[in-house]
């Protein structure tokens, strides 16, 4: 009953939310992994509800996963605050390998069988989805009846007919339906699949949809702008997942923005190269005319327009995010980065000339090839940049992550370094620009460890995710111990040329 009740009040401080009375329609949940605060600033649960309730044969719910009462009562939908077990089929969109560890607990909770082969046709279809399975699912393919591999776009529409028409039929013959359609992965009959993805995004809007105060971005209209990526840094699962490099067309994501603009007053361009779109100047333009205030992630390092810049700051922008990656013109070169340590500092220049008062420089240890001298090259190059941060009174933080190597990379091979080496990078690091006046902030490399194994894994780690006791690193180990298996041999192992691979069985 208190899980009911905090449900209820979720929902009564929403905007925006299609609610459609249960009967004559195909009930979906689109679920989330994760809590509620994060999922809902999550795009991809967004296009998802939009998608199937704007049909007239879908009705569509949001789950996500909360530790707590949630745990012991089940998974509930927003909407309704209906089990999952009432639904059809579950539409999970995952867009983090951490977690895929939530995925059984999930069902656990909800009173469905864990593992795919244990399910019947009495229980909801599992369907997976999202950047991380596209890029690997093998980990936790064993939970999912089918796994959709790509843009979801691309295939929702042969999906919702296939679901539709085998409702009533045997779950192999569900299946069998479900692999015919190109982008769909059938673990309990793996064959070579192709990853899907929509020509022309104008098709299908993507933006939030639900608006709600709890969440990170609760404040903000998220505004999806671009798809892929022209630049091929070897670190980065974008050029690959989300290839080839689109735009959506002004006109729409005005239009967009303007449906939305009695929620929000402030807007979020989302994408992995925002800075890319070749109408930037325009949009922001337009943006500023419809009354919202601005919001941007990083911009790249070159080239930065002043023009930008300049509608940022009358947008209201006053901090911004840069990547420098790597200490060396030699490492950024070696990532894949063509720009040099005064390509940075010029950036810096740009953005205190425009009026931002707030810089955030993002860069990662543990690269193939890094050195301590790289560590020590990267502390120089931000007090530089401090040295001409200070002269435009711009407060400078520094934020840093360890290298993991993902799926479908250039570099998928290569190795993560040991986390004792990253944290004693991050240490050395944090020791040059102690007392300079920048905030250092390093991630934790111990679940980085996890994240990466997780994303280079095969069908061995599904019974260690399955049987995980505690969501912590202690409990992963214990799991991993009693799998007989090892963290370090996934993600510090260096794959062979010519080697097979868990996820070869993909077309990018």
């Amino acid at each position: 009953m208190v899980w009911n009740r905090a449900l209820k009040d979720r929902l009564d401080a929403e905007s925006g939310a299609v609610i459609k009375k249960w009967g004559g329609q195909v009930p979906l949940a689109v679920v989330f992994p994760n809590s509620y605060h994060i999922g809902m600033s999550n795009l991809g649960v967004h296009a998802l509800h939009r998608w199937f309730n704007s049909t007239d044969d879908f009705l569509a719910e949001r789950v996500f996963w909360e530790e707590g009462p949630q745990s012991t009562s089940g998974a509930l939908s927003v909407e309704s605050r209906r089990p999952l077990t009432d639904f059809s089929a579950l539409a999970f969109s995952v867009s983090f390998e951490l977690d895929f560890l939530n995925i059984p607990r999930l069902l656990a909770a909800a009173g469905i069988p864990v593992l795919s082969a244990d399910r019947d046709k009495s229980y909801p279809l599992v369907i997976g989805g999202g950047a991380v399975l596209t890029a690997n699912p093998i980990p936790v393919a064993k939970f999912f009846d089918a796994v959709c591999i790509g843009e979801a776009e691309a295939i929702l529409p042969s999906f919702s007919l296939a679901l539709k028409d085998t409702l009533d039929q045997p779950r192999q013959e569900q299946l069998a339906r479900l692999a015919e359609i190109p982008g769909i992965y059938i673990p309990s009959r793996p064959a070579p699949v192709k990853r899907q993805f929509t020509p022309n995004l104008d098709d299908f809007p993507v933006g939030t949809e639900v608006f709600t105060e709890d969440t990170e971005f609760g404040d903000m209209f998220l505004l999806e702008v671009q798809r892929g990526c022209r630049f091929s840094c070897r670190f980065c699962l974008v050029a690959s997942t989300f290839c080839p490099f689109r735009c959506r067309s002004l006109d729409s994501l005005l239009n967009q923005a303007a449906a939305a603009r009695k929620y929000r007053d402030r807007v979020a361009l989302v994408g992995p190269v925002v800075s890319e779109y070749p109408q930037l100047v325009e949009l922001l333009k337009g943006l500023r005319e419809l009354g919202y205030g601005l919001s941007i992630g990083s911009m790249r390092v070159k080239p930065i327009s002043n023009e930008v810049l300049d509608e940022l700051v009358r947008g209201g922008v006053k901090s911004l995010t840069i990547a420098p990656e790597a200490g060396t013109p030699e490492l950024r070169r070696a990532i894949g980065k063509g720009f040099s340590d005064d390509d940075v500092i010029e950036a810096v220049r740009k953005v205190g000339e425009s009026g931002i008062k707030q810089l955030t420089l993002y860069s990662m240890i543990g690269l193939p090839g890094e050195t301590d001298e790289d560590v020590d090259a990267l502390a120089v190059l931000v007090l530089r940049c401090k040295a001409e941060a200070d002269k435009h009174h711009i407060v400078l933080s520094l934020n840093v992550s360890a290298f993991i190597p993902k799926a479908h990379t250039p570099f998928e091979r290569e190795p993560m370094a040991a986390p004792s080496d990253i944290d004693r990078r991050f240490d050395l690091l944090e020791r040059s620009l102690s007392g300079k006046g920048i905030k250092v902030k390093p991630d934790a490399a111990g679940w980085g460890e996890v994240q990466a194994a997780l994303s280079r894994g095969d069908e061995k780690l599904a019974e260690v995710i399955e049987k995980l006791d505690k969501m912590s690193l202690a409990g992963w180990r214990r799991a991993m111990k009693a799998a007989g298996l090892s963290t370090e041999a996934y993600a510090r192992r260096r794959y062979a040329e010519g080697e097979t691979l868990p996820w070869d069985f993909i077309s990018m």
